[in-house]
């Protein structure tokens, strides 16, 4: 029998990741500063019991800023990040507005723009319809970003396209990329990859 003891460790859980955290605590500061209510374009995060416990304090939650019918009130932009036009929309509305942005989602738009402006046709891998994926799409102009969903979308997509650049949706892991990643590097040698792969799986499904 081994009397030697073991000594385990555990990590304290952690609900949600650093940006959504901290996208709910500029929630409740602007708030605290503006009073109620103060206005959210989607849902913060993708939890209901945060969404009620933010309505109670004074949270309303919309989807598009048509739906705000004080434009004096503050709207706040969530964690999964927004494209370009929702800024300008709010600023043509004389609206004040608050970029709750995940910092790793807003380092991807900085990374897609960068390789745009070097000259690469990007593509996002992503879920379709996804609220990150919708504002990444958004950072850049019409026709200058693809999205790829599977190795079937890889299979299908045209070789006319050079000087391609591949980026990825924070939400998704090693395991949901790694064989999509692996297909583009096939069909696509020269593909350009950010330049610090990021996997992190984040908790603003």
């Amino acid at each position: 029998m081994n009397k030697h003891k073991i000594k385990i460790l555990l990590a304290s859980p952690r609900g949600f990741c650093a940006g959504v955290d901290r996208a709910i605590e500029i929630v409740k500061k602007s708030i605290d500063k503006f009073g109620a209510p103060v206005y959210v374009r989607h849902e913060i995060v993708h939890n209901k019991h945060v969404v009620e416990s933010l309505k109670k304090i004074g949270a309303i939650f919309v989807e598009e800023l048509s739906e705000i019918d004080d434009k004096t009130r503050p709207v706040i932009f969530s964690a999964h990040g927004v494209p370009k036009s929702v800024p300008t929309e709010a600023e043509n509305l004389k609206m004040t507005y608050i970029d709750a942005t995940c910092p790793l989602v807003s380092k991807v738009h900085r990374e897609a723009e960068n390789l745009h402006k070097a000259g690469n046709h990007i593509l996002l891998i992503g879920h379709k319809n996804h609220p990150e994926v919708i504002g990444t799409l958004g950072q850049l102009p019409r026709g200058s970003i693809d999205l790829i969903e599977s190795i079937e979308d890889v299979e299908k997509f045209g070789k006319k396209k050079k000087n391609l650049a591949y980026v990825t949706q924070t939400t998704l892991s090693v395991d949901d990329t790694k064989e999509i990643i692996k297909k583009l590097r096939i069909k696509f040698p020269q593909i350009k990859e950010p330049k610090k792969r990021r996997y992190l799986l984040c908790n603003n499904k």
